[in-house]
């Protein structure tokens, strides 16, 4: 009798998750190049692409919230991650082809930015079910290494590879590390579907029962003091910085006459600062406690980016000062995005955390189009390096969501179950 397939856990999704980050780091490079040297963009066209990829959390994330708390999670990453694969992949083939034109550009980052919106909301979601939340920093900090690992490699492998054989090629690496993630989730055991709950009787009542659900997830999202400083302080940074990397890549490319290479390299020091951060997050939150932690890695994240626009001097002073200065911030955000996870996921109850995943990264990356957008336009109003300095200075304002909060006063995660603390605090509005 044959033998049952050998089924896996947590190892299996961070394997695949490993290769995944590094590839979309890779095409993060790559998609862009292909725009600016193989079609001729300009920083307003880069914008649109930057924007389209990150409009689907604010149309779709709220939507999605209540279909990730009833369903299998599981199957809904994997489903993700083999369309992501194919739509990569469509860009070069086109290019071979000789097809490829800028608004199929427009039209990939918008719908792998979709896939992208369920993949990372059932995924949070996920991972407590998963490891259960005595596990959850530790498993936090491995999915954060490699997210780290990723943003050191990646730009450096794709700048390698863009450099060796074009960006349009560079892009069949993204492709592949979707399809491997999908296999490796295929190996996963899943941890079994929440409890199904009973459906509404006509299309208005599901219409109704739907908008509840949504509006649960937002209000427990935005009814907690903690969760609510986080969720700004994300927003205002995704917004800012993803702007800031519009400008940043023309700025390298046509002003500081980065290579690929250089332009890979100088990316790839946030990596190494960020894995640097990231083991030292859980020694940090023993020593100066959980919210003092998050507060320094926000803070000096966010101020190091001014190094960018502020370098000067020859080629080889400017690059070291704006690897100084991505390599600083890196750290930084190391240290504060483990415990930011961590603390999101244990305040949460299971019944709400596709709803309260959803609302969060609503909130937090529905700004980023129009980051990205302003990003565009101020680099063609007012200069690549003036709009750099904008940016950079703007991301100052998100620290202060989490200072004027309770969350410096946290020393450590939860200790009671946050089901329990939920119900009183339900209780208490009821």
């Amino acid at each position: 009798m044959r033998a049952p397939p050998r089924r896996y856990g947590f190892g299996a999704l961070w394997l695949g998750q490993s290769l995944s980050l590094a590839g979309t780091q890779v095409g993060a490079l790559a998609l862009p190049l292909v725009a600016v040297v193989s079609l001729d963009a300009d920083s307003g066209q880069l914008g649109v692409i930057g924007a389209l990829r990150y409009l689907p959390f604010l149309l779709f994330a709220l939507p999605l919230g209540p279909s990730v708390d009833r369903g299998d999670r599981r199957r809904m990453m994997l489903v993700a991650d083999v369309a992501r694969a194919a739509l990569v992949l469509t860009v070069p083939v086109l290019y071979a082809l000789g097809e490829l034109r800028l608004w199929w550009l427009y039209v990939v980052p918008f719908l792998t930015g979709a896939f992208q919106v369920v993949f990372e909301t059932a995924c949070q979601a996920f991972v407590p079910q998963l490891v259960g939340r005595k596990r959850l920093t530790r498993a936090n900090r491995n999915l954060q290494a490699s997210q780290s690992a990723a943003d050191l490699g990646g730009p450096g492998l794709g700048g390698l590879i863009c450099g060796a054989v074009g960006a349009p090629v560079a892009l069949l690496f993204d492709a592949f590390s979707f399809a491997f993630s999908a296999a490796t989730l295929a190996l996963i055991k899943s941890p079994g579907r929440p409890e199904a709950r009973s459906p509404a009787a006509g299309p208005r009542e599901a219409v109704r029962s739907w908008w509840a659900e949504v509006r649960a997830g937002l209000a427990f999202v935005l009814g907690q003091a903690e969760l609510r400083a986080l969720v700004v302080e994300t927003a205002i940074f995704n917004a800012c910085e993803q702007g800031m990397m519009v400008i940043y890549l023309v700025y390298a490319v046509r002003e500081l006459g980065f290579s690929p290479v250089l332009l890979g390299l100088s990316l790839a020091a946030a990596g190494i600062g960020a894995m640097i951060g990231t083991f030292f997050s859980e020694g940090a939150s023993a020593r100066i406690g959980l919210g003092p932690t998050v507060v320094v890695g926000s803070v000096l994240g966010c101020a190091s980016y001014l190094l960018v626009p502020a370098a000067t001097g020859d080629r080889a002073a400017v690059f070291g000062t704006v690897c100084a200065g991505f390599a600083i911030s890196g750290i930084s955000i190391g240290l504060s995005n483990v415990l930011q996870v961590s603390l999101r996921q244990a305040l949460t109850p299971d019944s709400l955390s596709g709803r309260t995943t959803a609302s969060f990264r609503f909130v937090a990356y529905g700004t980023v189009p129009i980051g990205t957008l302003l990003g565009g336009v101020l680099g063609e109003a007012i200069g690549l390096r003036s709009a750099l300095w904008v940016m950079s200075t703007a991301l100052l304002l998100g620290p202060l969501a989490i200072i004027c909060s309770p969350l410096p006063r946290r020393r450590e995660l939860p200790a009671t179950e946050p089901e329990e603390r939920s119900k009183s605090l339900f209780d208490s509005r009821s």
